[in-house]
Order: structure tokens, then C-alpha cells, then sequence
């Protein structure tokens, strides 16, 4: 395979990773475009390529164009860039590939399946990269710019990966939000969230091992009311996570016993 000669649209954390993560498989970044110029020029510099703030400045000549944007934004960007020979690519985990439809000739998905913040790196080494082309080609060169990359990569349909990313909302955010809870507790009475560390760390080694089910454990799963109750009088004057308690705990309950 050679070397992707890519036009990177976006300059988020994803854009941001995504553009390490191309250069150092030997793909070359030619262009970047954001909405911005102190993000588009900032990037840009990194990897020594032009920018633009101009969607009719895009290049034409590009092998792979990445669209690493906000879901909502993602059509209306499509629309707006001029059909090129290149493959078209999202990165989104719940939208279709089809979304590229009447737009571009040839296209698909590379959905690297992780959580990404600009200050933290990661490996792409063991990140998931979920593919899918619109023809059999496209998708051949959507596998092998994968297995550039990680040593995890698979083909997904659309209605496949969407249900992939459902599972990382409840897996990934949902359980960020609840340590963010969990840390506004423990501030509250003066603790710090280091505390948590290590229940978290053995929490999420145990799942490489036994089923979520088979790792549950805590007052829910035997629902036992005494310690519920006080938990929820703890929680009176959060009556929006005193509610969730109560959901969560409900539906841990209901799962263990079937």
C-alpha cells in the first residue's frame, strides 16, 4: 500500500490524534481544515503542511479526505467540499457511510473506536479500527490503512457499528459522568478521588476475566434496602443523582436475577 497523501478535516481530538497516528505510519498530511484559524494553523504546524479556513480551498489531489468533525456539522461540510477522485472518509461511530451519497464517488468509514483527549496520548497500537467502503476497493484500502496502524481492526457495517458506539456511551461516558459524581461526593466531605483509583483499576481489570454480570457487586445486586436508603438520604440535596441511584440500582437488581 502507499503512502496516503490525506486532507485532515477537523482539528479536534480526534483530528488531532488522527494526524499522529497517519504520519507516523508513513501517510503524508497535506492539508488541514477547521473553522478557525488559530486551530487550523496550530495543527497545520505540527506536520509542516498548508491550512485553510475555506472549504472552497480544499485540495483536489488528495488520496484520503478524513472528516474528523461533530457529528451534526458532518452533512452540511460534506455538501460543501467539490467531488474529488479521493476517498472520503468519517470517522463518526453512529452515522452510515451513505451520508457521502450523491456527494462524493468513493467513500466509507474509519471509526477508531476509543476515547481521545488532546493532553493525553494513546496507543493506536490496541485501538479498534472499525471499517467500511462503499466498494469492494474502497474498503480494501480502508483495511490496510488500518493494519498500519492497529493490530485490531475489522470490517462493520453501519447498523454493526452503531451499536458499538451505543455500547461505548454506556461504557465509556455514562461511567465518566458517574466517577465526576463520585468525585463531587468525596470533595464534598473533604477527600480526594485518588481514593477511588484503585477500586477503579481492579473494576476494570476484573471485566478482562469475568462477564460484567459475573463482576458485579455492591448493595444493588442483593438489593439490600438498608444501605440503599441511607445512600439515598445521603443523596437528598441531589435529587437528579438521587434519582439515578435509584434507577441504576433498580436496574442491577433486575439483572442479576435473570
Amino acid at each position: 500500500m502507499k503512502n496516503l497523501r490525506i486532507v485532515l478535516i477537523g482539528s479536534g481530538n480526534v483530528a488531532t490524534h488522527l494526524a499522529k497516528a497517519f504520519t507516523q505510519s508513513g501517510c503524508v498530511i497535506e492539508q488541514i481544515y477547521s473553522r478557525t484559524t488559530q486551530a487550523a494553523k496550530s495543527l497545520a504546524k505540527q506536520y509542516q503542511c498548508s491550512f485553510t479556513t475555506n472549504l472552497i480551498d480544499i485540495y483536489t489531489h488528495a488520496d484520503l479526505y478524513v472528516y474528523a468533525i461533530k457529528d451534526d456539522a458532518l452533512k452540511d461540510i460534506i455538501s460543501s467540499i467539490k467531488p474529488t477522485n479521493g476517498l472520503h472518509i468519517h470517522t463518526a461511530g453512529s452515522l452510515s457511510l451513505t451520508i457521502f451519497e450523491g456527494f462524493q464517488q468513493n467513500y466509507g468509514v474509519w471509526y477508531p473506536f476509543q476515547t481521545f483527549s488532546k493532553k493525553r496520548a494513546v496507543d493506536f497500537t490496541n485501538i479498534p479500527i472499525l471499517y467500511e467502503g462503499n466498494t469492494t476497493d474502497n474498503e480494501l484500502v480502508l483495511a490496510a490503512l488500518a493494519k498500519k496502524i492497529s493490530r485490531h481492526s475489522l470490517y462493520c457495517s453501519s447498523e454493526q457499528r452503531k451499536a458499538v458506539h451505543l455500547s461505548g456511551v454506556f461504557a465509556c461516558n455514562f461511567t465518566n459522568h458517574l466517577y465526576a459524581i463520585a468525585a463531587e461526593i468525596l470533595e464534598e466531605s473533604g477527600l480526594s478521588f485518588n481514593i477511588l483509583l484503585p477500586l477503579i483499576s481492579e473494576t476494570a481489570a476484573k471485566v478482562k476475566e469475568l462477564s460484567p454480570c459475573e463482576a458485579q457487586t455492591g448493595p444493588a445486586v442483593r438489593y439490600d434496602n438498608q444501605i440503599i436508603e441511607k445512600h439515598e438520604e445521603a443523596l437528598a440535596n441531589k435529587p437528579n443523582e438521587q434519582e439515578m441511584y435509584r434507577l441504576i440500582s433498580k436496574n442491577i437488581f433486575i439483572r442479576s436475577t435473570h
